[in-house]
């Protein structure tokens, strides 16, 4: 029989994902009572802190100071997620079902459990072919797919283009010359479709 593990699957550096990965960890412990009766640290501590992250990214501004006072909350809040996966171990002894009961994934791949963020399109540039364009955007985290949509209009309606598997192959084919165009991507895993991009232009040669 294999013995699981809780683990912290976020990198330090992934903010975001470790405030949510709090969150969900919060949720699990104070759902369970009866399953983890002391949470070791206390779950008050664990609220304050997420508290305090919260306040860090409400107020992220792009300056030196903000971003230094979100890493410095980030290490805090990590330190004290990696306490309470010694103390879910504990309690699971390689259970995997009370591992994921805890908020925590276990040493597998973690699960997928959110859509993905939202897109940015960096820039549209001419095509392979006449009359198509090629999409170069930033990877989006959680997505495993990726959707071009475009319009006439940037008030749409819009139409879905393609699906693609991957960044480098955004090309879209046999548009109509001179006419002036609105595009936008989604990224998409097994959950559904992230939020669209900020609409570009471009005009098909």
């Amino acid at each position: 029989m294999k013995s699981f593990t809780a683990v912290l699957h976020c990198k330090v550096r992934d903010t975001e994902k470790l405030y949510h990965l709090g969150q969900r960890v919060h949720i699990g412990l104070s759902s369970n009572p009866d399953l983890f009766v002391n949470p070791n640290p206390d779950l008050d501590k664990l609220q304050a802190e997420l508290s305090k992250m919260k306040d860090c990214l409400n107020a992220k501004d792009g300056s030196k100071q903000k971003y230094q006072a979100i890493t410095d909350q980030t290490v805090v809040l990590c330190a004290l997620l990696k306490d309470y996966i010694v103390y879910v171990n504990k309690i699971a002894r390689g259970d995997r079902t009370i591992i994921l009961l805890s908020g925590f994934d276990y040493n597998d791949e973690p699960a997928i459990r959110e859509i993905p963020a939202r897109a940015l399109i960096k820039r549209i540039e001419d095509g392979s072919t006449p009359c198509s364009f090629k999409v170069y955007a930033d990877r989006v985290n959680g997505a495993n797919r990726y959707k071009v949509e475009t319009a006439t209009s940037i008030d749409g309606p819009w139409t879905s283009v393609l699906d693609y598997a991957s960044l480098r192959k955004l090309e879209v084919r046999d548009q109509t010359r001179g006419l002036l165009i609105y595009i936008r991507i989604r990224g998409g895993n097994s959950l559904g479709w992230g939020p669209p991009s900020e609409p570009a232009s471009f005009m098909p040669r």
